[in-house]
């Protein structure tokens, strides 16, 4: 079973393009999945096939389509949807693996030149620098150090590195090392000078932050209460219409002449079925605050850091709020005015 999932692996990785491949590759890469090509897309493929199998079966239960094309459109469609999730749900974790390197960089590199002027060779001043409390960052000083020795020129090694890790930052570094080591330059003294402005970029960073809080809360206050609460009053309108409606005795009013003295519309508005059914109203409202929590988490993680995907962790907590306080707006309101009106 093992050689015919790892044949059939082959197979896929051989079959997409050469630069989709790439582009998986490097993700796996970046978010530190050792795996290969061809294996990670037989896996998500199975995944995501397996969860649309489901979300289609229970859809079928719920609606009752039972739909021979309806079925098979429906997977044609979700599952490179749900595949193509997978992949920015990678590169997201690639990113965070990125975020907690550049964090650690400055301290590293301070550490580094302080071995290099105690004159220990680059390599062991690498792979010395390497402590528990850099995270992430102590493995890949630790790789550097080690293709070193085993005789990958420096330069190349520090660029090695660059691919490893979807930074700028981390990329800036490694080619300003690069170019150094070319140039004959002091390499203690430059890095030393590229942790001091590592720092000072940071506090730059963080003063921007500061300036931009009061949109990233109004985006938040929008997404997270603003609409949750409008789509609240809406539906429960609409619940209470049709509570109201279904009470009344249509029969006694016509025979008292109560809807003929407001005239044929009144009669028209109880008598008629609504033109959509609240159950779709709710599923829209659902849909749309889920589509509002998406987008907002993309727009507050481009506004704080300037990549779409660095705070996509953001959109199970927007969406819950939202979806949580749109579920319980709708419930106090019909509770309340439903029950003022004796409903």
């Amino acid at each position: 079973m093992a050689k015919l999932s790892d044949r059939i692996a082959s197979i896929i990785e051989k079959a997409i393009p050469k630069p989709m491949r790439k582009d998986i590759n490097d993700a796996l890469e970046y978010g530190g999945v050792s795996m290969e090509t061809g294996k990670w897309l037989l896996f998500s493929f199975m995944n995501a096939l397996t969860l649309t199998t489901v979300a289609m079966l229970i859809i079928d239960i719920q609606i009752g389509i039972g739909h021979a094309l309806f079925s098979i459109g429906f997977i044609l469609i979700i599952t490179p949807i749900i595949m193509m999730l997978m992949y920015y749900v990678l590169l997201y974790y690639g990113q965070r693996r990125a975020v907690q390197i550049e964090e650690m960089i400055p301290d590293a590199l301070m550490l580094i030149a302080s071995n290099v002027r105690a004159e220990i060779p680059i390599h062991k001043a690498l792979i010395l620098s390497a402590r528990p409390e850099f995270g992430l960052l102590a493995g890949q000083l630790s790789r550097i150090g080690d293709d070193m020795i085993s005789g990958v020129p420096m330069d190349e090694a520090f660029m090695n590195f660059s691919k490893r890790v979807r930074s700028p930052l981390v990329n800036r570094v490694s080619v300003l090392i690069k170019e150094s080591l070319k140039s004959g330059h002091d390499l203690a003294g430059l890095l030393e000078q590229i942790a001091h402005d590592i720092r000072a970029f940071k506090i730059l960073e963080a003063e921007a932050k500061a300036s931009i809080a009061s949109y990233v809360l109004f985006i938040v206050m929008a997404v997270v209460v603003i609409a949750p609460v409008l789509y609240s009053i809406s539906i429960s309108f609409v619940d209470v219409s049709q509570a109201v409606k279904s009470k009344l005795d249509i029969g006694s009013l016509m025979e008292s002449g109560a809807i003929a003295k407001q005239g044929g519309s009144l009669s028209k508005w109880i008598t008629a079925k609504p033109p959509i059914p609240s159950s779709t109203l709710k599923l829209f409202a659902a849909m749309n605050l889920l589509v509002s929590s998406v987008v907002g988490a993309l727009v507050v993680s481009v506004l704080q850091t300037g990549e779409a995907l660095q705070k996509l962790h953001y959109v199970p907590l927007f969406a819950g709020i939202a979806l949580g306080g749109y579920a319980l707006g709708t419930f106090l309101l019909n509770f309340m005015v439903l029950g003022s009106f004796g409903v």
